[in-house]
């Protein structure tokens, strides 16, 4: 790693371009990846802005791979890593540690960086709040991130962001970075997940090969998946190949692939992304897709013109909100931190193309995407529990009719709803309904709805059920001026709790699975 005078320096203030190249020229030799990509990083933050730079850092990821493989190289390697924190504005060091100043560095804190001394220096784990980083000419854009706690000089600091770092090619490929992000990403999240070092990922990963794994060549999504389970989840592995073409339609397998990966991402379930050169030839790729961005217009249109109709029925057509979207956001390990990748265009991602998607479910989680929304367009479609038989008038004949389908947990579905719906009466029905630990939801909207986020109508369906349950999954349908319900003891296809309500409220769409960066 390249050592400078100026990086002996505890505050570093960067306050015009000069700075910041002789910065980035101390830290990485110019026109490496490390000094590209850190550039890319800086050039978002606005000037002023202080570095705090701790030359002795121990990350626990980087020491971890230093013990397990690269202590035992001949050649020395440093164990200490750098870590940059980074505020906005001018920072002493007298102000930093002022008695009572701390809500005030909390609000100047943008996040950090580390630098691990591999080669010439590359940088390591890496949490960076999103607003800061994005490109603002893509907003509103929709992130899921994790509440992250650091210490900064006896200073504890939080930081709302997706971990994100660069691989070693020695000890991590893309895949493992992959995985290493994700499973911190759960284990900061939830107590359901522990926290996973490197050389426990190399030994999953070592029980499902018939080689060594070291050093790493990286690993298919299939060993990915056993990996997964390997740390407490139940993952569902889906191939673009293996997706029945849809009958009668003009839609193709990476179409259904693009609405189950949005689905997901709606979800606020980071999923891994595999590419593969379009030829079969290269090698490819892996990336933690945890975003997406601002509905497409044209899209629109053009789902408009592809919605779903019955022939010989009269019926509401249905237009998938999954088709307005082909911004989503990814972390990639070759780019900067929140990159966007445009999913539609097959081949904009170095002529490769989406293949497998991994998604890190919850072991409970036992009716996936693909088959959650089967049903609930079953449903939608029914003579007796469609929207035809309970929307009471409220829509024009033959109205198109916008649906969103997300996954939630029950606890932030329920806290949102209660907070948000307008009347007391259904306040107090959703204040009481018994749910599973996850839900599957599907909101309704008019065209003009959607435009301004107020659904008319919502089913919710139990997560933890199998497809082949039918109606018999669905635990609440909430239509104009009706709310029925059916409770664990209810096994009857029929819904007998009904309740009549005495308006037609519209309410706000659910929006607590992804950090809105606006």
């Amino acid at each position: 790693m390249i050592m400078a005078k100026k990086l002996n320096e505890v505050f570093i203030v960067i306050e015009n371009d000069k700075q910041k190249d002789d910065f980035l020229k101390q830290l990485f030799r110019p026109a490496s990846l490390c000094y590209e990509l850190l550039d890319g990083i800086l050039n978002h933050l606005k000037m002023p802005f202080t570095i705090i730079n701790e030359s002795n850092h121990i990350d626990a990821s980087y020491r971890d791979t230093y013990y397990m493989y690269f202590s035992n190289k001949h050649f020395d390697i440093e164990r200490y890593s750098k870590r940059f924190s980074f505020f906005r504005g001018r920072l002493s060091y007298l102000e930093f540690i002022e008695i009572g100043n701390d809500k005030k560095i909390q609000g100047k804190f943008m996040g950090s960086l580390v630098i691990n001394p591999i080669g010439d220096g590359l940088i390591g784990k890496t949490l960076l709040a999103p607003q800061y980083v994005v490109n603002k000419e893509k907003y509103p854009v929709f992130i899921r991130t994790s509440k992250f706690v650091l210490n900064v000089l006896g200073k504890r600091l939080e930081v709302e962001a997706f971990p994100y770092r660069m691989q070693d090619r020695e000890t991590m490929t893309c895949a493992e970075v992959t995985l290493l992000n994700i499973l911190e990403y759960f284990s900061n999240s939830y107590h359901d997940y522990k926290s996973v070092t490197p050389s426990e990922i190399i030994k999953s990963e070592q029980e499902h090969n018939h080689e060594r794994v070291l050093p790493s060549r990286g690993i298919t999504y299939p060993v990915l998946t056993k990996v997964l389970s390997d740390f407490g989840f139940s993952p569902r592995l889906y191939n673009v190949f293996a997706i029945k073409n849809p009958v009668f339609s003009k839609r193709k397998q990476i179409d259904e692939l693009r609405r189950w990966i949005y689905y997901y991402i709606e979800s606020g379930i980071p999923i891994a992304m595999n590419f593969n050169p379009v030829a079969d030839l290269g090698v490819g790729h892996s990336v933690v897709c945890i975003g997406h961005g601002r509905k497409n217009d044209q899209l629109k249109k053009k789902a408009y013109s592809n919605m779903l109709c019955m022939r010989g029925r009269k019926m509401h057509p249905l237009i998938n909100a999954a088709d307005f979207y082909d911004d989503y956001v990814i972390m990639d390990d070759n780019a900067s931190p929140y990159k966007f990748f445009n999913i539609y265009d097959e081949y904009a991602y170095n002529y490769m193309q989406i293949t497998n998607i991994a998604v890190p479910l919850y072991k409970r989680m036992f009716l996936d995407a693909p088959n959650a929304a089967d049903l609930i367009y079953q449903i939608l479609q029914h003579e007796s529990y469609g929207i035809m038989a309970w929307e009471k008038g409220y829509l024009t004949p033959e109205q198109p009719v916008i649906v969103r389908i997300f996954m939630a947990s029950s606890r932030s579905f329920k806290r949102f709803r209660v907070s948000t719906l307008e009347s007391l009466e259904e306040r107090m029905l959703y204040s009481n309904l018994r749910l599973p630990r996850f839900v599957w939801v599907c909101e309704l909207y008019t065209e003009q709805g959607f435009e301004e986020n107020r659904a008319f109508a919502e089913l919710v369906v139990d997560a933890t059920a199998s497809g082949s349950r039918g109606i018999m999954s669905v635990l609440l349908m909430h239509y104009p001026k009706v709310i029925t319900i059916r409770n664990p003891e209810d096994n009857d296809p029929d819904f007998k709790k009904q309740f009549e309500l005495s308006n037609v409220n519209e309410f706000d769409g659910f929006n607590a699975n992804l950090t809105i960066i606006k």
